[in-house]
């Protein structure tokens, strides 16, 4: 029943502030969450979270502002061909987010091939952004050299090179003692296997790919090995009206398409799987692509997404073992004020329109999986209470930090007493890295502590 009342206020509420739908659609979207509140929830639901839609952290201030949603969650992309300022994006990202969530960031060596990856070409790159998630003390689960099974970047069509790069990026991280306790790193494919004969490019032609044909290069060939990936993510897109009509199929249709067999390959990597990209459109006619019709059915049909969405949704529910889904929320069309030869009006939460799409507020509803769930399925890591205060350690060394921080407790009054107390413990050499990391953990706390109070 509680779900039912849930499901009915966002609907209602949506219903009232978008001041678009009509009662009809109103209607028939309280007997949609009528039909949900009797279908049983998954035990592991998933996290459901945004890329960015500019790329900014302030857009997300934004969709949260809006919303009323925090977003445990967050992606963004730093691509080397718009010349990102990654060190200090990633800055300004933490100053107006904070480190109380988990943030997905790609980082790709777009203009180099794997084989320049393995000749140290992109290390300073690498190495800087490696040492700002230490030093930020952050979780981020980490996307490099993606779709390498696709025809888009250098990096592809070439899977022992891709394989060395991807071992040598992976062991760059260690030698600045990054471990899964921060960052996780992904092993992301597309979801159909799109390899070129020559070398790749935006305009290679692909060969037809399906996963019977053996002289094909399929994502398991790029496949580094378990020591060096950390959770399977793939991305599929729902999407464009182009000059010939391109069905548009269900997630299910796609993901179990007997040419491809997608979903179980995924499966069989036995690690945590994650949808990286996913993205539908509101666009859908019967004849060859026109502008002026694209432009009313995005402005006008509103259900259409909506049904594609909630199609989404219910793959989602039936396949709970995938652990969280990023919507690429982001409109390449400019709300199709601009005329192109496909349409890719793929935002869900579309401020500049205020255009916020029904199942946004279902697919964000899967509050039965906390931040701890899935920081334990990704990471090297849990959640215990400290004076009070939630951090977050890694099991290996939860008795250390709990021994030491109650013998300090014990013997501190204030908190300044505290942190002058572990200072002075880290001056002597112990010998053991548990008891390192643990008195590091207590430090920042107590400082953040007395940074609240406003003692320091």
């Amino acid at each position: 029943m509680y779900k039912l009342l849930q499901l009915f206020l966002l609907t209602f509420f949506n219903y009232i502030l978008m001041k678009k739908n009509q009662l009809k659609n109103f209607i028939f979207w309280f007997i949609i969450a009528f039909i949900i509140s009797a279908t049983p929830w998954p035990s592991n639901s998933y996290y459901f979270w945004l890329k960015s839609s500019d790329n900014t952290p302030e857009n997300i201030v934004e969709i949260e502002k809006a919303t009323w949603v925090k977003l445990p969650i967050v992606s963004f992309i730093f691509d080397p061909r718009e010349k990102n300022d990654v060190l200090n994006s990633i800055d300004k990202i933490v100053d107006l987010l904070w480190t109380d969530r988990i943030y997905h960031f790609t980082l790709s060596p777009d203009e180099f091939s794997a084989d320049d990856v393995v000749s140290w070409k992109f290390d300073n790159n690498y190495t800087a952004f490696f040492k700002k998630i230490k030093e930020k003390n952050l979780h981020v689960i980490f996307r490099t050299m993606h779709e390498m099974n696709g025809w888009r970047y250098p990096r592809s069509s070439n899977p022992e090179k891709f394989k060395a790069a991807r071992i040598h990026v992976r062991s760059l991280s260690r030698t600045i003692w990054l471990t899964q306790e921060n960052i996780a790193f992904d092993f992301s494919v597309n979801h159909r296997d799109m390899p070129t004969l020559w070398t790749p490019s935006q305009k290679a032609t692909l060969i037809e790919c399906n996963v019977s044909k053996e002289d094909c290069r399929h994502f398991e060939d790029y496949y580094p090995g378990d020591e060096f990936v950390d959770v399977i993510w793939f991305t599929f897109y729902n999407r464009w009206k182009a000059s010939s009509n391109r069905q548009r199929l269900t997630p299910t249709q796609i993901l179990y398409d007997p040419n491809w067999n997608t979903y179980e390959r995924l499966k069989a990597f036995n690690k945590p799987i994650v949808i990286d990209e996913v993205a539908t459109t509101s666009v859908r006619y019967e004849w060859n692509y026109d502008h002026e019709k694209s432009k009313s059915e995005y402005l006008n049909h509103d259900q259409r997404k909506d049904l594609r969405l909630w199609q989404l949704w219910t793959f989602l529910v039936d396949h709970p073992e995938i652990v969280a889904a990023i919507y690429f929320n982001v409109d390449y069309t400019h709300w199709l004020r601009l005329k192109l030869i496909w349409e890719a009006d793929r935002a869900i939460v579309n401020l500049d329109e205020n255009k916020i799409y029904d199942w946004f507020w279902n697919l964000e509803s899967f509050w039965e999986k906390k931040l701890d769930n899935i920081l334990n399925t990704i990471f090297d890591t849990k959640y215990i209470k400290i004076d009070e205060h939630d951090i977050t350690i890694s099991p290996s060394y939860e008795r250390e930090i709990k021994v030491i921080s109650s013998i300090i407790n014990k013997k501190s009054d204030t908190i300044l007493d505290k942190i002058a107390r572990v200072q002075k413990l880290q001056t002597i050499d112990f010998g053991s890295d548990k008891i390192d990391k643990s008195l590091d953990k207590l430090l920042n706390l107590y400082l953040e502590i007395a940074q609240e109070e406003n003692i320091i």
